[in-house]
């Protein structure tokens, strides 16, 4: 036996230590990276078992599962998605995540999930996904993002302020989202009495990073005095259909009076009458329709819709967060000209 081993004070016998023990090293850390990932595995697993697949006609519950099948199934559920097939993409969505081991193969996949919950409406399940997503990867800007948008949708606005902390230490530039989240959270505050409301407002309009239009659109409907002594002459196109839309009592005429665009506007509209009928307003849609006026044609009226401007996709009502790509403060108002109507047109507010 002394034969084998070398003795104790023979270098050789050091070495046998240090690989001796870098062996037993190497597979506790085998055992237990094996332990733990069984346990995300089970984790997971339980955490998805909340999640029922709905009956639909895809029947894919029997299907044998071929990672080849990945991408393009992932394809498809996000065209399900697009069209507004959420529950067949859900079903896909799962099926993909039922059957891939690997958590980080499968965390895109848990993201599109997330996602078409928030698109299909299901707040809650969409935060359960994205919070366990940041259990397992909390340096997930995609689901930080998606995550923020979700407590917003909830009116949980100091979790949706929360989230900001992660995402700068992550170099994002949060300053326009922070100041559309506590913006939100002021319109929201029931609590705050009305003229504390429209004083801090006023006091936010001074400030670059908040949307000039959402503010102007709450104070026409809080307090109209303080509303028109701070309408922007300069912006007056950003809010054309807050003003077209405003009943003739809500109008400030002196205010009007003193701005050749806002008289052009209102004389576009009827609501004025006035002999300067060659005065222009460099609005497209309200000079041809004080053009046609001039010309004996009075039954001309608009019709707006409303752009994003990241995503370009139209939508018939306004919005303040694009209900395609979530972005804040891209509205875009397109003005249509169109036959007037007969009936009673109502304020936006």
């Amino acid at each position: 036996m002394d034969n084998i081993l070398p003795a104790y004070n023979d270098p050789l016998f050091s070495i046998l230590i240090i690989i001796i023990l870098i062996l037993i090293v190497a597979l506790s850390s085998l055992v237990v990276g094996n332990y733990k990932e069984k346990k995300k595995k089970s984790s997971l697993k339980k955490f998805l078992s909340n999640f029922k697949k709905e009956n639909t006609l895809l029947n894919i519950e029997d299907m044998p599962f071929e990672k080849a099948l990945i991408k393009p199934l992932s394809l498809l559920a996000e065209a399900f998605k697009t069209q507004g097939e959420y529950q067949k993409s859900i079903n896909l969505n799962l099926y993909l995540i039922d059957n891939i081991h690997n958590f980080f193969e499968k965390e895109k996949i848990l993201e599109q999930l997330g996602e078409t919950y928030l698109k299909g409406g299901f707040l809650k399940r969409s935060k359960l996904i994205y919070l366990e997503i940041l259990h397992k990867h909390p340096r997930n800007k995609r689901a930080l993002f998606y995550l923020g948008i979700v407590y917003e949708l909830l009116h949980e606005f100091d979790k949706a302020l929360e989230i900001l902390t992660p995402l700068e230490i992550l170099g994002e530039d949060t300053k326009k989202l922070q100041a559309h989240i506590e913006l939100s959270k002021l319109l929201e505050k029931k609590s705050l009495p009305k003229a504390d409301k429209v004083k801090k407002l006023t006091q936010l309009l001074q400030k670059q990073e908040y949307p000039y239009r959402r503010i102007m659109k709450a104070l026409f409907s809080l307090n109209l005095e303080t509303a028109w002594q701070n309408l922007d002459p300069n912006r007056i196109d950003t809010v054309l259909d807050i003003l077209w839309f405003l009943p003739s009592l809500n109008l400030n005429f002196d205010i009007i009076s003193r701005n050749k665009k806002l008289c052009a506007i209102y004389f576009a509209k009827g609501t004025l009458e006035t002999e300067e009928l060659s005065q222009k307003s460099n609005i497209f849609s309200i000079d041809t329709i004080i053009a046609a006026k001039i010309g004996g044609k009075d039954n001309i009226d608009l019709l707006f819709s409303y752009g994003c401007g990241k995503c370009k996709n139209h939508f018939p009502i306004g919005f303040t967060r694009c209900p395609k790509c979530y972005a804040i403060d891209s509205i875009q108002i397109k003005e249509t000209l169109v036959q007037q109507q007969s009936q009673t047109g109502y304020s936006l507010l």
